[in-house]
């Protein structure tokens, strides 16, 4: 039950403070033992569950939330066994960010969950004033959970056509060392360079979704299943070489672009779905592989306008695909990315919630991410090794 005291301090908390702070998901914060069910569904009057979770006092090791994904960081604490720790973040009446910890963090290892997904600036600006607050506050260390790495995109200086644009990768990796972050650890990073953007300092840990995809795709039955990267020839061999070890037979297929200047690379920097649908349409979609009477996985690491992988999708159904899925670790979904999904020729969407999502379609299905996180932050503290886990 929560004590009395508890219910007093919820009740001078305005809703977004006890969001942020961590209350609203699980209703936790002072009291020690909480009926979950009976604050998850007021309206509802099931069997109470009698839930304890200790308090970051009883531990070596805080977890704390920033507004990019706190559903998400509320997961992990529940795997964990632990509560997120109290926290408050504010803003001004002109915009500037203020963070508040109610916890102690001295000599502790700290771990910030965010995800700098839209609004983008707003939560980078969070995750910073965040390590900056904990740094000044004596933690031991400082590990950055970012789910999605905001700003992966920006990878080249100097584009194909000569003019200089922004190295916005490398400039938040620059952000984040000089706050004081001791590790980052991260989910499908857009190109493996960004871990270099890091000083040796700083250790980043890039989580891979694949093993975590294969028993979903297993209890699919795929027929002879083909899959089709979209900018990362790398992950998708990887996919299928897990899929064969899990005893599904799974070959590689390649779709490339072409259009007035020749062969399209959908494999540069400028990342493919960056582009909207009218830009794609300029471009004919051709396939090399097998698929027809098959079952195919286009594998990319993540959807913005869904322009690409959908434009794949519907000339991979003209070429005779029997179902066709779609994989991403990221789904930014801008614009009207869930119209042109429902519209096209594919069966399913898989996503994982690295990003929180705000609209819904009949065809994504989400996968959480919040047990391989629970299990890198649980090898972290024992110095355990995280290459093993996927």
């Amino acid at each position: 039950k929560i004590s009395t005291a508890a219910r007093r301090l919820f009740s001078r908390v305005s809703k977004p403070a006890w969001r942020v702070a961590g209350f609203a998901s699980l209703g936790i914060g002072i009291g020690t033992t909480v009926s979950y069910a009976k604050v998850a569904r007021k309206k509802e009057t099931p069997k109470e569950i009698e839930l304890y979770l200790p308090t970051n006092d009883e531990k070596n090791y805080c977890i704390f939330a920033g507004n990019g994904n706190p559903l998400l960081a509320n997961e992990i604490c529940m795997l964990l066994g632990t509560q997120l720790g109290r926290s408050m973040i504010s803003k001004f009446h002109d915009g500037e960010i203020k963070i508040r910890f109610f916890d102690s963090v001295r000599g502790k290892k700290v771990y910030v969950v965010q995800s700098t997904c839209n609004p983008t600036n707003d939560n980078l600006m969070e995750l910073l004033l965040m390590i900056s607050t904990l740094r000044r506050a004596s933690a031991d260390s400082i590990t950055a959970i970012l789910p999605y790495y905001g700003y992966s995109r920006q990878l080249a200086p100097i584009s194909k056509t000569g003019v200089r644009t922004s190295l916005a990768a490398a400039d938040v990796a620059i952000m984040l060392r000089t706050m004081g972050v001791d590790q980052v650890v991260s989910v499908d990073l857009h190109k493996d360079q960004i871990e270099g953007f890091f000083k040796s300092d700083v250790t980043v840990e890039n989580l891979d979704i694949t093993k975590a995809v294969i028993p979903y795709l297993q209890r699919k039955e795929l027929r002879d299943p083909v899959c089709v990267p979209i900018g990362g020839v790398k992950k998708a061999k990887h996919l299928r070489d897990c899929l064969t070890r899990a005893g599904v037979e799974t070959e590689m297929g390649f779709v490339f672009y072409t259009g007035d200047t020749g062969f399209v690379n959908v494999n540069e920097d400028t990342h493919p779905d960056e582009t909207d649908s009218t830009e794609v349409m300029k471009h004919s979609t051709e396939f090399v592989g097998d698929v027809k009477d098959r079952d195919v996985i286009i594998l990319t690491d993540l959807i913005d306008t869904g322009s690409r992988v959908t434009s794949a999708a519907n000339h991979l159904s003209q070429c005779g695909a029997r179902r066709i899925y779609a994989i991403a670790s990221h789904a930014l979904m801008t614009g009207n990315a869930i119209e042109v999904i429902d519209k096209s020729s594919l069966d399913e969407v898989v996503v994982f919630n690295t990003i929180p999502q705000k609209k819904d379609s009949a065809k994504i299905r989400e996968l959480t991410i919040a047990p391989l996180i629970a299990k890198t932050i649980s090898r972290i503290n024992t110095d355990g090794s995280i290459k093993a886990l996927y």
